[in-house]
Parts: structure tokens; sequence; C-alpha cells
């Protein structure tokens, strides 16, 4: 569950506002523009909360009830251009999470249920194509999840189900580069590094996800 104090410090100039609907409370800059701007019932908060940059466009905007984020919430970048947009449900992530660079291009693409990572997951590049494709169930890795380069070549696949399989990459001619076993999303086993020309190169020990020494 996130709270007000984990999304945005109190502004130290601050006005309330009352009326027959909720309460106002209204944060300055020093330069006199609009900091924040918080909807409250009572002691919770309660409706839009909305954050803004020093120069006057928006930061952040949710939606509260009774303390926990229920509705849509946006972050923007201070040149105006949207960077986040999630959905929360009483206090939890659900649905779709984006996120865009400063030029508006989409760089990440996240679902969410009941806070956790579930469903399709991506991330590409700045000029719009993939970096890493793949999909979680329940915030385990699942089924095939692959990784490109800034030419859009296979450098790696990783095979999995619910956490736990192994995830491969290549050299570009082809040849094995690494391969890492995971169990419930950590590294499990021994990770094995090769050469360009196929030669074993290092052998790493892992146990829930922690390097150990050889266990031999």
């Amino acid at each position: 569950m996130k709270t007000i104090s984990q999304l945005f410090p109190v502004a130290l100039m601050t006005l309330f506002f009352f009326g027959c609907g909720p309460e106002l409370k209204k944060n300055y800059w020093e330069n006199g523009n609009t900091r924040s701007i918080l909807e409250y019932k009572g002691e919770m908060l309660n409706g839009t909360a909305t954050w803004y940059f020093e120069n006057g466009n928006k930061e952040q905007e949710v939606t509260y009830l009774n303390n926990e984020l229920n509705g849509p919430m946006i972050r923007w970048y201070s040149n105006g251009m949207v960077e986040t947009t999630t959905i929360y449900v009483l206090g939890n992530l659900e649905g779709k999470a984006l996120t865009y660079n400063e030029k508006g291009r989409l760089i990440s693409e996240e679902n969410y249920l009941r806070d956790t990572l579930n469903g399709s997951f991506a991330i590409w590049y700045d000029d719009g194509t993939y970096k890493i494709k793949g999909q979680y169930d329940m915030g385990l890795f699942n089924g095939q999840w692959t990784y490109y380069d800034v030419l859009g070549s296979i450098i790696g696949v990783g095979n999995y189900v619910k956490g736990t399989g192994m995830q491969k990459a290549w050299w570009p001619n082809g040849k094995l580069k690494r391969e890492i076993p995971y169990v419930n999303n950590l590294k499990e086993g021994v990770e094995r590094w090769f050469y360009e020309n196929g030669d074993l190169e290092n052998t790493i020990y892992y146990r829930d996800g922690t390097r150990i020494e050889n266990p031999e």
C-alpha cells in the first residue's frame, strides 16, 4: 500500500480551503507557483491529489480513497510529456502500467494483478525496437523471454515454467555465450560462460540467487 509520505514530501507553505465539498490543502513553491493540491475528507486523503514542478507543469496526479491509492496515477516529465500511467485499486497496482521516454515513445509495458506482475511484459529501446519481451505468472517468469540487441537481433532466450528454467545468450557467430539456470526467479545451480570459439570460460555456482563457492 502506498501512502502520501511515500510519494512526495509535504511543503512548508500550506493553505487550507474549506467549503461544502472536500477540504483542499495547497502548497506553493517559493516563486509562487502551486506545488501541490490535495483533497481531504476529515483527516484522510480523498479525491484527487496533484503535484507540480516549479515551472508550473504537472508532476504527478493520483486519486485517493480513505488514504489509499484508488484510481489512475499519472506522472509527467518536467517538459510536460507523460512519464508513467498506472492504475490502483485499494492500494494495489492493477492492470497495465506504461512508461514513456521524454519524447513520448513507449519504453515499457507491465501488467499487474493484485500488486503482482502478471501477464505480458516488454521493454523497448528508444527507437521503438524490442529490448526484452516476456511474461509473468503471478510474479514468476513464465513461458519464453526474448532479449534483443539495438539492431533487433536476438541475443538471448529464457524458457521458464513459473520461475524455473534456463536462460541462454549467444555470441554474434551463433555460439553459446552463457547459460544460467533459474528456480523461483533466482539463479540456482551452475552458471556457465563460454568463449567465442565455444570453449568453457568460467563456471559460477548459485544457491537461492546467492553466489557460492564450488559446492564440490
